[in-house]
Formats: C-alpha cells, structure tokens, sequence
C-alpha cells in the first residue's frame, strides 16, 4: 500500500496536475495522528529510516497509503481504509452507496458520403443509458435485496409556545397565514393530544412515542400502530445555548405523558415558571451531569484533543 513514485521522482505519474500529486502525497512525517483545523486525521507517520524500494525508487513513510492488514489479507486486494468522523462524511457515504447505477453515455454514428446528402439526427441517435456489472445483474436475476434499512427513524420536532415552524409563500397574506388552522397543528402539539386521548401514551417519552404510535401525515395526528413494526424516535438536536429550548429537550427526554406545556413545568405538584427552573426541581442541572452529558455526547463525533 505505497503510492506512488510521484513528485520530482516521477513527474509523468497519472496522479500529477501542474507539477504537483492530486493526492496529496508525499505526506509529513508526524510524531502522533492529530486532528486538522478542518477535522480530518493526520495520520502519524514515523521518520525511522525505513523505506522500500517501488520502480526503482526509494519510498519512505511518507508514501504509505491508510489501510488495514487485516483487510489486506482477507480479501488480497489493495483497500484504501480511511477513519470517517464526521457527519457530513458519514453522509457522503450513504448518498455514494445509494446514487444508483454508473451511467453511460453512447452514441451510434455512420459514415457520410460527400454526395450523400440526407440529413443525421444526432439527438435521435443518443443514448443516455445505465450501466449494470454482471454481479449486480445476477443478484437483480435472482430477486436478491438491493438495500435494506432498520429500524426506521423518526425525526421528533419539538418546539416552545406559540413558536412552531410554519411554510408560507411570499405572496400570501400575513393575516391568512395567521389564520390558517393548521398554524395550530404539529407533531409536537398532537403529542400532547394523543397523550389526553391514549392511557397508554402517558407510559412513553418523547422519545420512545414511536415504538408504539405512528404519525399520520395526512391527517396530522399520532395513530396507534396496527402491527409489529416500531421506530426509533430523535428529537431535534439544541446546542446548550439555546437557553428554554434546551431545558425543554431535557424535560422531554425524562417527564411521560403530558398533556400541556403546563404539565412540563409541573414537577412534585408546582409549578415553575421557566422550563430551566423545572429542570433544577428535577435535579437535572444541581451539579455538573449537565456539562458532563454535553461532552458525551459531543465525543460522538469529536475526539479529546478537538474538544479541548
């Protein structure tokens, strides 16, 4: 797994544009793998001495590329390891491995005579057509499963009185929108209903509503489920400085079954005038497990040495 010669070594290597290695490469010796500004690892790359010669030339460290030996010999094939802690790389990876097929661009042409004067259709004579390996095709033949997904998740919004997120176009009116019933209506908001319709909805956070209720976009209420499936319910991430609503996704993560905005702030039969006052009642934030629960959290997708 060494990359390479290229450089001033071998400047007609195919990974060279404008005298310089499109991968990066040679990389820097480093001491210990660290994060860069932009996050991605910095792989540590030991200056020992040791180097191995490729095409006649001497690499070093410098040139190996990120991989797994125990890939290497369990498939006996080169593989490109590389440790993904991002999300927006994690998402790049699910879009790749579910763009669809390669695509083909064909076209069919035929020799003209000079005194052959009929027209060519060009457009007529293009193709736009996809590509599919033999491998997929026999795997598509014997009616295989193309991709599969479980458990479903469902996105919890959440939101603090009167403050719901409504879509409107510009040209409406602003006393229509107002107006509008569905102004009244959200997720969040029939949560609170189906808590007052359902005894056993009173059992559930926010959180875990979906293993036993499933929401009904058409009619924009929770249902109950009629079979066994379930969903994994997430409420919208807060960062801490959100100030209520912050408070308000920690209420949501422990009280069961209100029915009201009231019944959030009601802890121990008093009520509190702010969700952040409800969440010390609670004894939520009397010491540091606040604080200690955002650095979990945040270690997800953060190592050590960026969050400190």
């Amino acid at each position: 797994m060494m990359h390479g010669p290229c450089g001033s070594a071998r400047k007609s290597s195919p990974c060279m544009h404008n005298g310089r290695c499109t991968k990066h490469f040679p990389k820097k010796f480093v001491e210990n793998t660290t994060i860069d500004e932009d996050g991605y690892p910095v792989y540590k790359r030991r200056d020992n001495g040791r180097t191995i010669q490729k095409e006649g030339i001497e690499l070093d460290n410098r040139y190996v590329v990120p991989h797994n030996r125990y890939l290497l010999l369990k498939y006996d094939a080169h593989i490109n390891v590389e440790w993904c802690n991002q999300s927006r790389s994690i998402k790049y990876l699910f879009k790749y491995v579910n763009k669809g097929h390669d695509r083909v661009t064909t076209a069919f042409s035929q020799s003209v005579h000079e005194e052959d004067s009929s027209a060519i259709d060009e457009i007529k004579m293009y193709y736009d057509c996809q590509y599919i390996s033999t491998c997929e095709a026999a795997w598509r033949i014997f009616k295989f499963p193309i991709q599969h997904r479980e458990p479903s998740v469902e996105r919890l919004s959440f939101h603090l009185p009167n403050e719901q997120t409504i879509i409107f176009s510009d040209d409406v009116p602003i006393d229509h929108v107002a107006n509008r019933p569905s102004v009244k209506e959200s997720k969040f908001l029939s949560w609170f209903e189906a808590n007052n319709t359902y005894e056993e909805a009173r059992e559930l956070t926010y959180a875990e509503f979906p293993l036993k209720f499933v929401w009904n976009k058409k009619l924009k209420k929770w249902e109950k489920r009629r079979n066994s499936a379930f969903s994994i319910g997430r409420i919208f991430f807060v960062p801490p400085g959100s100030g209520e609503q912050y408070y308000l996704r920690m209420l949501l993560n422990v009280i069961k079954g209100p029915k009201c905005y009231e019944d959030l702030r009601r802890i121990n039969n008093h009520d509190h005038l702010t969700f952040r006052d409800a969440c010390y009642a609670m004894g939520l934030l009397d010491d540091d497990k606040e604080y200690v629960d955002a650095i979990k959290e945040a270690s997800n997708w953060g190592m050590s040495s960026y969050l400190r």
